[in-house]
This record gives structure tokens, sequence and C-alpha cells, in this order.
């Protein structure tokens, strides 16, 4: 392992902040402008007219050169105002504030389109499904993590429960590169008809084209022990390391015509996981050692098919090793089990136009997965319930999957209606040999009961592990956006869904949703259905453990250490199954909502959501013992999910996102949430504490965090540093308390003491600061390309006023993007990222088990202080 002391980071930090600093010494006095003019294709327009008006309200207008550019020289810094314009585009017009030395912009215009492909819209920032949106800037982007996995858990922290990513339209999968970002959104309360989901959050994630000019990066970052702080479950620290490393860059192949995307990353790393448990020899206080070594590679093509018409294909290969997973809490070091997982995914998008008014986009995804698995021990399980666990883990064998998913969407206009029509068809085949508890698992409920050999359970999972299965749904949708008044806009909506497996197929959802325009500020709100699949990893245990192809043994106060035929009580062969009747969970979803800006400085923002479920998914033992006696006597327990269960939810929220004009960079936002969370079962396989009243189990959700704040702010400081803070904080989530024995007999130790409500205590509240620290150098030459803004026919979010402009004032969607020493051809990106800035520990996994040495306490933290040195070259 590499050694690195922390005097070493204090010579390396001085003399890199010491070098950096007379970088500001070769600022020029006076100002040059170098404008950039194209189309959507990013194509120069050449005969573009762009007009600089300066402090005094003198106009100077020149004309673009053969590249689309227009220079000027010798001006003095200040605010002035720029106009681009070209014939049959739609223009920009728009204040420039111009510093000294050199200042780059580009401009990208979109075609000027017929008046009725478009409808009316209140404001330019309105959403098709008239929700709300939150967009991050630049600054906010570049402070996120450059590990992609760890961006995303923090836009996931950002967002909040139940939140969605979706890139460039399609669900999941692994973000790029920061550099290839143009906007994350966060949309919420959204009820277009188009969505299948009823999440809280949608984080929308856009790519930049690569029609530009070629542009790369590297990045690398490093993370080591000798950084971090020691977790308040270890008595030094834990060993850890990363090295990560991404190479990527994109660019034209034909120029306005081909763009190509490239992009490859790894990750060799290792982390420690805490082990705290009691065995007969005592406490342990151990930590384990974690690989993980990852490799994914992305590339992107993107083809103009013509004036009207783009094509976007985007392969990707995830590849990932991981061992030592299954230790950690009370598991020990022999329960290690370890998983290889690749995916393959091709996704391709069409957008065009057909006709003169109907705009088109089809949508295709194919994925295959393969995951492996293998354990350290093949001995049997030895449970003694929140004390420790020891033997193997039961993990082994492999699962494949290919999966495909196709939309069709059409936008059109018919009068001053915007409609939007489409259908999806998923579906997906499986092979799997995957194995769990194959080795037997011995369960104890206390010490005692293990120092003399009394174990409650022996269960083992036998039989044909080989299962093969598909699953298919599919969904259409047709929405109307209109303006019934000045102020009001209004979205009608209604959605059909099915899937196989399940018996009922009609399921219609309506949506509706309003956005009502008031003096000062817009009021939003909505209502609609929405229907939950059935996962497919659900159904392949009922497929697995159907009694043909596996079945899970049971003995009652079996022998031990070897099972002795005649001692205990064998229980008939067990299985889970679908129960009869079984249908979507169905889901009634409400919001309303006011936003107001003020000014150029700030917005504020509140909502609350009200959401009710009905037909869950859910499990119970339908062979549960009644006083002692199993309904059927030839078989063991019977798990059989049903659609029974309901869910409960109110969100309120309350936010201000601040922005300060006359500071660059400088900005902030803060959210606070109240939230409830109540239902019968956190997943569809979750056994109740007593099947013959499974409704006793209502109560808060594992996600029932009743307050969340969350708080980030950017800001620029001295020497060309720039920061950016940002802090989480989350009330106690809920937990169990329990007796530790199976009083009822139905195998499961998760009954409680009478009057006791599930999750009926409460942990303990966290919150986490994160700092990063920033570093540009301009190494030099001009960066000919930055975040822009493809125009043609509207994607299916944005909402136009009339003749194409956006809102109610008209100029389409058209950016004028500044370039400074940050966008240069040529630059150099030092950063600094400190995780857990203040080493709080944030305790989890308490244990409500009451016979359990550890009850009312916690056995774990999250990750104490760590700190995170790389470095990015961008070119």
């Amino acid at each position: 392992m590499m050694t690195v002391t922390p005097r070493f980071f204090r010579a390396l930090f001085l003399f890199a902040w010491c070098a950096l600093l007379p970088v500001a010494a070769f600022a020029q006095a006076q100002s040059s402008l170098r404008v950039t003019v194209r189309d959507e294709t990013e194509a120069a327009l050449i005969h573009a007219t762009v007009t600089l008006t300066d402090p005094l309200g003198v106009p100077r207008e020149m004309l673009v050169d053969e590249a689309g550019v227009a220079a000027v020289d010798a001006l003095m810094p200040g605010t002035y105002r720029i106009a681009v314009a070209a014939d049959g585009f739609r223009g920009f017009a728009g204040p420039l504030v111009l510093k000294r030395g050199l200042n780059a912009a580009v401009a990208t215009l979109t075609v000027a389109m017929r008046e009725d492909v478009f409808v009316n819209d209140i404001s330019a920032d309105s959403r098709r499904d008239n929700g709300f949106s939150t967009t991050l800037s630049k600054e906010d982007i570049d402070a996120l993590s450059d590990d992609p996995e760890e961006m995303a858990e923090q836009l996931a922290q950002m967002a909040g429960p139940g939140a969605q990513l979706f890139i460039d339209g399609f669900r999941g999968g692994r973000l790029p590169p920061k550099d290839q970002i143009q906007q994350i959104r966060f949309n919420t309360n959204s009820y277009s008809a188009e969505y299948h989901e009823a999440g809280m959050v949608r984080v929308e994630v856009i790519t930049k084209p690569g029609m530009g000019n070629w542009r790369g990066m590297m990045n690398f970052g490093f993370r080591d022990d000798s950084l971090n702080a020691t977790n308040k479950f270890a008595t030094s620290r834990g060993p850890e390391q990363q090295k990560r490393f991404m190479v990527n860059f994109q660019g034209p192949v034909a120029k306005g015509k081909t763009g190509l995307s490239i992009a490859v990353d790894g990750n060799m790393s290792y982390d420690a996981q805490t082990i705290v448990a009691t065995t007969p020899n005592g406490e342990i206080n151990d930590q384990v050692r974690r690989p993980v070594e990852g490799m994914n590679a992305t590339v992107r093509l993107e083809q103009s098919l013509g004036p009207t018409s783009q094509i976007r294909a985007e392969y990707s290969r995830r590849e990932n090793a991981r061992s030592n997973l299954g230790v950690g809490d009370f598991d020990l070091t022999e329960r290690a089990y370890s998983t290889d997982t690749i995916t393959d995914a091709l996704r391709v998008r069409n957008t065009r136009t057909i006709g003169k008014s109907v705009f088109s986009e089809l949508k295709f995804e194919a994925t295959r997965s393969e995951n492996v698995s293998a354990s350290a021990s093949s001995l049997p399980t030895l449970r003694v319930l929140d004390a420790f666990t020891a033997g193997g883990a039961g993990q082994a064998g492999a699962r494949q999957g290919r999966q495909f998913s196709v939309a069709q969407n059409f936008d059109f206009t018919i009068a001053k209606h915007s409609v939007r029509a489409g259908v999806q068809v998923d579906g997906g085949w499986w092979d799997s040999t995957q194995q769990s508890n194959g080795n037997g698992t011995f369960t104890f409920s206390t010490l005692d009961d293990f120092l003399t050999g009394r174990p409650r359970t022996y269960t083992r999972r036998v039989g044909d592990p080989n299962v093969s299965y598909s699953q298919y749904e599919a969904g259409w949708y047709i929405q109307d956006d209109f303006r019934l008044r000045k102020n009001l806009n209004v979205s009608l909506g209604v959605r059909q869904e099915v899937q196989t497996h399940l018996d009922d197929k009609w399921n219609l959802a309506p949506r509706a949703a309003f956005t009502y325009g008031l003096r000062k500020g817009n009021v939003r709100g909505g209502y609609g259905i929405f229907y939950d699949w059935l996962d497919s990893n659900t159904y392949e245990q009922t497929v697995r453990v159907d009694g043909t192809h596996q079945i899970d043994e049971v003995i009652i106060n079996p022998s031990y250490p070897n099972l002795e035929v005649g001692t205990g009580t064998s229980l008939a062969a067990s299985r889970i199954q679908l129960g009869p009747q079984l249908t979507q969970p169905t889901i009634h979803q409400a919001s309303l909502g006011y936003e107001r800006p003020f000014g150029d400085w700030g917005t504020f923002r509140t909502d609350y959501m009200w959401t009710r479920a009905h037909d869950t998914l859910r499990a119970t033992n339908v062979n549960a013992p009644l006083n002692g006696i199993r309904p059927d006597a030839m078989a063991g327990n019977v798990t059989e999910i049903d659609s029974t269960g309901r869910r409960a939810s109110d969100r309120v929220s309350v936010g201000m996102m601040l922005r300060v004009p006359s500071r660059r960079g400088l900005m902030g936002n803060i959210t606070y949430q109240y939230g409830s969370v109540r239902n019968v079962a956190d997943s569809p396989l979750m056994l109740p504490s007593d099947s013959t009243n499974p409704d006793a189990d209502w109560g808060p959700s594992s996600m029932d965090i009743r307050h969340r704040v969350f708080f980030m702010f950017n800001t620029p400081l001295p020497y060309g540093l720039r920061g950016s803070l940002q802090t989480q904080y989350s009330s106690a989530p809920p937990y169990s308390v329990t007796t530790g024995r199976d009083e009822n007999g139905d195998t499961v130790f998760n009954d409680r003491p009478a009057g006791v409500g599930r999750n009926g205590a409460r942990g303990a509240s966290q919150w986490n600061v994160n700092l990063r620290l920033t570093r540009s150098i301009n190494l030099g030459g001009l960066g000919g390309d930055g975040p822009t803004m493809l125009g043609g026919p509207p994607p299916a979010n944005m909402q136009q006023g009339p003749g194409g402009g956006a809102g109610a004032g008209g100029g389409g969607p058209v950016q004028m993007v500044m370039m400074d020493g940050s966008n240069a051809r040529y630059r150099l990106d030092l950063y600094l990222q400190v995780f857990n800035l203040f080493n709080t520990a944030n305790y989890n996994a308490f244990v409500g088990n009451q016979l359990s040495p550890y009850y009312g306490t916690a056995t774990s933290a999250a990750p104490p202080r760590r700190l995170e040195i790389g470095a990015s070259l961008s070119f």
C-alpha cells in the first residue's frame, strides 16, 4: 500500500498554491471580445450580424467571418448590450459584462419555425406538465463529486426519497463525466401522462452534443486512509484507498453532420467496513478491507439526418468486481462473498419533424447484464440474533438478463391545444442459477442458546436453482396542454398500462395539472393516478421457490451441530407463490405549490404533496399456525404475494434559491422538507410479525424521516479559488423493537412486545458537511465550445411562446454562453474535496432486539472525515 505522510501533502498544497498565485498578474488592462454564431447543428452562421452597444449607448455592428466569428479589440471593461441576428433564425439580445482580457461568447440560434407548431405558456421556464423545475448552474455541477457513483448519490440526497434518475430521456444508467453534462434539472410534482412513475422528483441529466469543436478532459482522483479520520466504531484508521481516472473527448467527425463522444473511466479502490459483534470468546471490534475494481466505457454517436431530423446512439459497457461483501456489523469475516458484474447497454434516440407540425421522438434501449456470485466459505451459517453471524454466506450462481424498451412519442397541435401522445413497450428475459442459503442456517435467539447448543430453527434452500422466465409491460398515453386563460395553463391526460403475470388488464390513469399566474409568482397543482410494476426480481423468487424447482426446508428446534433424524419438528416443503387476482398497485397523488421570484437574486418555492396507495404488493404466510395448528398440514410456510397492502405519505417542502448578480458565481440554495411515510411493508417479500393479522404492521416506513434540510453554497474565494459547501441534515429514522423470539411459531423472528407497533423506535439524526475547493488555471488557447442548446423541434418538456419564442416575449430556445478562463481551450483544475468536514459521528443500524447485548444502541456509523485530491486537464 502506498504510504503518504500528512507532511508531504501540506508541502504539496503549499507549493501548488504558491505556484498559482502569479497567474493573476497576466490579466490585461483592456477587454477584447470574440463572438461565435452558429445554428442548432453547430454549423457557422456566416450571414449573421452582431451588434455591440457600449455603456454610453453607442452601437457597433459587425459581420461575422467565414467561421461565424465576430471579433473586436480595445474595449473598456463594463456592461454592454449585445444583439445577434441572422435571417431565418430567432435572434438574441441581452446584457453582456466584459472583463479585462479576452472574453468569448457562443450564440446558438434556432430556425424560426411556423407559429402553429407551438402553444402559448405563462413564462419561459414553465413546463409542459405544470410542475416545478430547478436547474443546477455550471458552478453547482462543478461542485459535485468527480466520481460518477458518488455524484449519483449526491443528486439522490439533494432530490430526496423516491427520486428517479434519467439520462438523456432514458431511465437509470451511469452518469457521464461532468464536462459532458450540459444540464441537470430537478423536476417535481410531475403529472405528465407520459410518465409511468409517481416518484417525488425526476433528476434529468442532459449531455452536451458532440457537434462542436473537439474537446476533452483527463481526470484523476486519489484518496488514502492517511488523510482520513477514524470511524467511531474502529480502534484505528481503516484501510482505504481510491485511485480513479477518467479520459473523455468529443467533437465532430463531419462538421455539422456527425458528432462523436468517447469516455473511459476506471476505479481501483478499497474501503473498510467495521465489525461489531459479541461471540462466546468476547467482543469483536474489527475492520475488513473491501476491494473494488471497475472499468466503464461509453461511445456516443450523433448524426444529423437532415434539417429536421437527428439520431443519437450510445453504447456503454460496465465491468465491476467486488470482494468481501456480506461482512460487517454482526457478520464476521468468514461470511464474505464476491460478485462480478458486466452490463452492456445500447440506447438510440431519433427526433424528427413530420410534415409541418408533428414532432416525433423514437427511443430504443437494449441491455444485457450478467452477475456472478461466489462465497468464501461453504460452511453452514450460524446466526445468533443481533450478536454475531458466522459461517458461509451461502451465495452462489449467476444471473443473466436481456431487456429492451421501445417508446414512440408524437407532438402536434390542434388549434390552441398542444398534444403529446405515445406508446411504450418493455420486456426482458432472464436465466438464473443464483442460490441463497444453499448450505443451511442455524438460528439462535441468544448467546446462551448458542453455548448450550439449542438453535431455534434450521433452514435450507434445496433443489435445482436453474430457472428461466420472461416479463413484459406496455403503456400508451395522450395528453393535451392548453391555455384556458391568459394566466392559466391546464394539462389533461390519460395513460393505460398492462403487465404480464398480473390479472388486471385495464389500468387507466387520468392526470390533470395546472399553473395559475399571480401578480407575484405562480401557483401549481395537480392530481394523478399511477400504477406500479411487479418487479422481475420479486417474480423470480416465485418461479425459483415454487415447490418444484426449489423448496425451503425448515426444522424447528433441531439438533446441533449435527442434524439428527427424528429430532426437532420438520415442516413440509415451504414455497413462495403469487396470490390470486394479483393487480398493479394503484397510487393516487396530488400536490399544490407556490413559487415567487425576488428580482434577479432569488426564488422562493413551497409545495405540499399528498400520496395514497392501495393494492400494494405485500407478503403473508398463508399457512402460518393459528393456535399452533397450520391450515394445511401437508405444507410448510407458504409465502404468498398479494395486492392487499397500502401506503400513505405526506410531504411539505420550503426552499429558497439565491443568486448574487453583482458577483458572478456567488449562489446558494436551501431546502427544508417535512415528510411522513406509512405502510404495511417496506418490500413485497417482507413478512409481517403476525401473518394472521398483517394489518397490525401498519406504521412508519423505514423511509419515514420527518425532517430533512439541504443547503448548498458556491462562492469565489481569494487567489482564484472557488469554494463549494454542501450541508445535509436528516432526523432520526425508525426501527422496530422485537422480542427476539418466535412467539407465534411462524419461524420468523420479528415478533414485537404487546402494544408495540412496527418501527416504533427512533435512531439518531444525521448531518454531514462536504467542502470542495477548486483552482482553475488557464493554460492558454480559447475554447471554441461551451454549454449549448440544440434547436430544431422543441423537446417534449419545453413550452414556447407565440411564434416559437420562449415565453410570452419570444426569443426562442437561443442560448448565449459566455466563455471565460474556466472555458479556456487548455485548462488545469486542481481540487481538494473533504467529505464529512467536521467528522460527525452519524450512527446507524440501531438494534431493536430486546435479547441482544446491543439493544437500543447503534452498531455502525457512516464514514468519518475523508479527503480526496485530484486534478483534471481540459483541452
